[in-house]
Parts: C-alpha cells; sequence; structure tokens
C-alpha cells in the first residue's frame, strides 16, 4: 500500500469517527437535554411559512419504540399576522417503532393530542391560513407515508371563518380514537359538536395493505349523525393512492334540508323531513350524486346534483324531478315553515311569512338547480306542470322562471334577490295569462258557474330580509283585465241590491250575464295597494270600486258601488263596505247611501264606458 492510500484511508476512517461521534452526541444531546430537543425539533419542522413553538418541557423515553412528549405547542403561519396561531396543542405524545424504519416504513405507534385548538381563515381571494406552502398539492397523486396503529384526540376545540361566505364556524372534539394496522381494518370514531350540535362519527375502511393494493377495491364505510341529520356511505374505492375512483351508496335523512348547510356549504331552503340516497362518484374536481331518489316531506324526488367544492364560492348544479310534488314542502323558499298541517295562518293571524332568510347562504355558492312536477298537491288550488328554475351567482338569486298551470291557465313568476345588500333588495314580476277564477275559488257554487279568464300582470320592488318586509317596502303596480266573460245574473243583482230580480232568479233559477269587461288596476308605494280603477261592467249594472290593501298589516278597505242598467222596483241603491284583515274581513252596508223609494238612476255612471280604452290603459 503507497502512502497516498494509506493517508486517504486514515482520512476517511478519522471522518468516519467524527461522523459517529456527531451523530452520537446529538443522540445524547437529544435524550438529556431539554434545551437541545427543542431547538432541534423546531430546526427540523420550521420553514419559511411554518414557526412551530415549543414552550414547555419536553420528555423522551428511548427504547425500540421511543416515547417523545411535547408540551405546550403553538403553530403559526408567518404569513398570516391574525390570527396569531393556526394552533394551539396542551399535550402531545407520539411513539414509534424504530425496528419499522429498517423496513423503509414509518410506523407510529400512537400518537395522543390533549387539548388542541385550531384557528382556520380563509380570505377573500380563497387562500388559507393552514397552508404553510406555495407548492400546490398534486391532485392526481395521494401520498400516505405514514402508518397510524393509534390516534386519540382529547377534548379538541376549533373555529372556522370564512370571508368569502362571512361565516364562523364552530365545533369541539370530545374525543376521537382511531386504530388500524398493515393488516389490520382502519377504524376512527369521534363523539363531540359542531355548530352548536352533536356531530358523530363512525369510520371503517380497509387496512394498510389494502390501500397501497392496485389490484383490489378498497372498502369504505362510514356513518354520521350531526343534530338529528344522519348520513351513511358504503362502497368501494379504486386505486386510492392514485386518481381515486369511488364507486358509493349514500344515504341521508333528517328533519330539515337546511341542517345540511354547515356540512355540505350549499344554501338548501327549509324542508320537511327527508330522506334521499343515490349514488355517490368522483371526477376531476367534481362530486356527482347520480340516480338520486328520495321523499321530502309529500314529496318524491329523482335526479341528479353535481357539486364542485374546489371553486370559490363552491359551485352546484341540480336537475330534479317530482313525479308528486307537494307545494307545501316549498314553502321554505318564501320564508314559510313547511309541514303539513293548516298554514292558512300563523301564530299571530298573519298570512305572510315573517321568517327571515339567511342572507350569508346566499354568497356561500353558485350555481343552477331546476325542479319539474307534474302531479302538484295542493288543497285551494289545482295547480299543474310545475317548472322551477333558479341560479344563484355572487350573492344574487333569480327565479327565471317559475311557471306551472292553473287548469288552462298559466302563471309566470320571475324574481331576483340581491343577497350582497342588506337588507336584500328583491324584483318580482308575476305574468297572469287565460287564468280561470272559477279554478281558484271552489267554495262558493255560484262562482262556478260564472267568472271567465283573466290575464295581468304585477310588478314590485321591495326591501327586506323576509317575505313580510320585501312586501311592506314595496312599491310597483297591478293589474288585471277580462273581456268576454260570464257572471251569475243573481251575484250580480245582490251586489246592485236589486231585489225584485234577485227574487225572481231564486225562483226560477239562475242564468248568466255576459261580462262586457272588468278591470282592476292598482299602484303600489310604500307597501300599500291602491285602486285606480277597479270595474265590473256587465249589460246589467256597472260596479266601481275604490280602497286599498296594506302588506304591512294585512289590512284592507274596499267600497263597492253598484249601478244597475234598468228600472227595478224594489232596488236599493247603496255602498257595499269590505274591510278588516286579509284573514278576518268585514262587510257592511252604508245606510246614508240607501235611497228606498225612489229606484235611482246613474245614467252617467253606466253610459259611454270604453272598455277597450280601460283595458289599453291598465296594460300600459
Amino acid at each position: 500500500m503507497n502512502f497516498k492510500l494509506k493517508t486517504l484511508t486514515r482520512l476517511f476512517l478519522v471522518i468516519l469517527l467524527i461522523g459517529f461521534l456527531a451523530f452520537g452526541s446529538i443522540l445524547l444531546s437529544f435524550a438529556y437535554s431539554n434545551n437541545f430537543r427543542v431547538w432541534f425539533i423546531e430546526a427540523i419542522v420550521n420553514t419559511e411559512r411554518l414557526k412551530l413553538d415549543i414552550k414547555g418541557t419536553t420528555l423522551l423515553e428511548i427504547g425500540w419504540q421511543p416515547k417523545l412528549t411535547l408540551n405546550h405547542i403553538s403553530i403559526k403561519n408567518r404569513a398570516w399576522p391574525r390570527p396569531e396561531n393556526v394552533a394551539t396543542i396542551d399535550q402531545l405524545l407520539l411513539q414509534i417503532s424504530l425496528s419499522k424504519l429498517f423496513h423503509g416504513e414509518i410506523f407510529i405507534n400512537d400518537l395522543s393530542i390533549s387539548k388542541p385548538e385550531l384557528f382556520l381563515l380563509k380570505n377573500k381571494k380563497g387562500d388559507t391560513n393552514w397552508r404553510f406552502s406555495d407548492r400546490k398539492a398534486d391532485s392526481n397523486v395521494l401520498e400516505v407515508p405514514i402508518i397510524f396503529e393509534n390516534l386519540h384526540i382529547i377534548s379538541g376545540i376549533f373555529h372556522y371563518y370564512d370571508e368569502i361566505r362571512d361565516m364562523n364556524f364552530e365545533g369541539d372534539i370530545d374525543s376521537l380514537k382511531g386504530s388500524g394496522g398493515w393488516q389490520q381494518p382502519i377504524i376512527i370514531e369521534s363523539k363531540g359538536s359542531y355548530q352548536h350540535k352533536t356531530l358523530n362519527l363512525h369510520a371503517s375502511a380497509g387496512s394498510y395493505s389494502e390501500l397501497r393494493s392496485e389490484k383490489n377495491p378498497y372498502p369504505v364505510k362510514l356513518n354520521m349523525t350531526f343534530g338529528q341529520t344522519e348520513i351513511a356511505i358504503r362502497g368501494t374505492v379504486i386505486q386510492p393512492l392514485q386518481v381515486a375512483d369511488p364507486t358509493l351508496n349514500l344515504s341521508i335523512k333528517g328533519p330539515d334540508l337546511a341542517e345540511l348547510f354547515p356540512l355540505t356549504g350549499l344554501p338548501l331552503p327549509p324542508s320537511s323531513a327527508y330522506k334521499i340516497t343515490g349514488n355517490l362518484s368522483h371526477h376531476d374536481s367534481t362530486w356527482r350524486f347520480d340516480h338520486l331518489e328520495g321523499e321530502i316531506g309529500q314529496t318524491d324526488l329523482q335526479g341528479t346534483v353535481l357539486v364542485n367544492p374546489t371553486l370559490e364560492p363552491l359551485n352546484f348544479t341540480m336537475d330534479l324531478f317530482a313525479k308528486t310534488l307537494d307545494l307545501a314542502d316549498l314553502s321554505g323558499f318564501i320564508g314559510g315553515v313547511p309541514n303539513h298541517q293548516d298554514q292558512s295562518a300563523t301564530q299571530n293571524d298573519s298570512l305572510i311569512a315573517d321568517h327571515h332568510f339567511d342572507l350569508k347562504q346566499l354568497r356561500a355558492a353558485n350555481g343552477k338547480a331546476r325542479l319539474r312536477a307534474t302531479n302538484i298537491i295542493n288543497k285551494e288550488i289545482p295547480i299543474t306542470n310545475f317548472d322551477g328554475q333558479l341560479s344563484l351567482n355572487n350573492g344574487v338569486l333569480k327565479f327565471e322562471p317559475v311557471t306551472f298551470g292553473i287548469d288552462e291557465g298559466r302563471i309566470n313568476l320571475w324574481m331576483s334577490a340581491y343577497g350582497s345588500t342588506n337588507p336584500a333588495e328583491v324584483d318580482i314580476q308575476i305574468h297572469v295569462i287565460d287564468l280561470s277564477l272559477s279554478r281558484i275559488i271552489k267554495k262558493v257554487d255560484d262562482i262556478q258557474k260564472t267568472l271567465g279568464k283573466i290575464n295581468g300582470k304585477l310588478k314590485l320592488k321591495g326591501s327586506g330580509n323576509s317575505l313580510k318586509d320585501i312586501l311592506s317596502s314595496s312599491n310597483g303596480e297591478a293589474y288585471l283585465v277580462q273581456v268576454d266573460g260570464k257572471i251569475s245574473a243573481l251575484i250580480v243583482d245582490l251586489i246592485g241590491l236589486d231585489i225584485f230580480h234577485a227574487l225572481g232568479y231564486f225562483i226560477v233559477g239562475d242564468t248568466q250575464i255576459p261580462i262586457l269587461c272588468a278591470v282592476v288596476d292598482a299602484d303600489i308605494k310604500d307597501g300599500i295597494a291602491r285602486s285606480k280603477t277597479l270595474l265590473l261592467n256587465t249589460k246589467d249594472s256597472v260596479i266601481h270600486g275604490n280602497g286599498y290593501l296594506s302588506f304591512k298589516n294585512e289590512t284592507f278597505d274596499l267600497a263597492i258601488t253598484p249601478y244597475p242598467r234598468d228600472f227595478s222596483p224594489l232596488t236599493l241603491r247603496s255602498i257595499l263596505n269590505f274591510s278588516g284583515t286579509i284573514l278576518k274581513p268585514k262587510f257592511s252596508l252604508n245606510p246614508l247611501s240607501t235611497l228606498m223609494l225612489l229606484p235611482p238612476f246613474d245614467i252617467g255612471e253606466v253610459q259611454n264606458i270604453d272598455c277597450q280604452k280601460m283595458i289599453k290603459q291598465a296594460k300600459d
């Protein structure tokens, strides 16, 4: 061996010895020096953004399964000045298997976290304070480099604030236990609360060896209860560590769809009790809920729901069909409380719903939804062929339009609610096409033989966070017109107090009188609708009216004055007054306006009525 080779060998041995001594010194320092352990762990973990701060003491138990205990930990994101901490942990206990390291596996025998508290924030740009790297995670590859045998979380609290949706969420974990192994199934059980409602979870899946299998589907099972909502998932995932291709069955049931918002982010309205099942799949960044079947109250549903949670805000598309639709189940859209009891009046004898909308939920998602139905359940009005379409975009909710039939007639509804303002600004427009009043007012037999088809429009603008507030502040106009209809002669003469003719119809039977025209034209200002024109013109009589309706307190006052066209010896000329509230109307006669002796003739009131001109004026 020459001199140069001997020198290199000695130098290598010296370097190797120094390395062993340095490594041994690090091990000894790590084993016996608390300050060194703190410095060493913080130096390894900390990055440009992540700052780990160990404020308490540390403890190391040496062995083939060393156990490390850290006390009073805080985790900060250097790029976020507020909140100060992303997380704080009272105590963290970590136990690993050194023997498994020689097999290329990081095997954690036990990870126990006591009293963690998380402060999670998403800003208006969609950035999150729990992301500590600018590098975007590869969505096509899911790596699980660490195997947990036992996981315990005790007495945890979390806070989540979303600036996009302007919403605070909070919850706590009483206890979370996880267990699993290379050949043992993975099981997770958790008990706690979320948004002040009980949140319990039981999940099980295949072992870690099955997780890494590229041939066999990976089994997944989950049961969750949130308040009174129950969620169950069953199925398998193909190659879960690659591009996941789940084949899952999802079932959900509960008392109210609105309870799902904190879990899904979908702004669903209040509903009746429901039960829904379907197939859940994932492609690219979109979750699909296909072959959806379920019941909401008396309504059955079929269809598809798509949700993309990666967009800010999340995006949804719903296409639903109901063979049978109960309109009571949709009352949540207008601020009602869906159920199947008689809701003709609220507890304060009010007809108009006063339940407030949550405007923040309107800003939580963007998307479109459509609901179609053929068989409609509705006690009062026979509705057919319902087709409702809505869109939600940056806090603006639009019905565009909602259409449904009544007999041969049709009603079209458009509405825009601007949830970006508080209170919300709302525009409403309703078109009435060939509507038969006899199909709506079914309780009066004589009306069934009368009234023809009407057409009209309602336009109003208001502001508020409930239907009552919107109508109470509304401004707009309304008109209804009718031509070529017919009305009961008995009703006309009773309104005109023509006792002589009315007695004749009672004896020989009722007949029908052609309606030359009927016009209702009203202005709406500050929640009060006042009539400009209120006219019923027949060949026997002309009936004029004047009055108002207040949406604020649901009161009205209506005065009707009949003008008969012909002479009758027992005609009472009187003004008929209707007043009170919508649900408690009152009727009275004005005795001072009655002339008992001389049958009146008001030639000026009944002649020269230009129906076409009045209809045109109402339409303009």
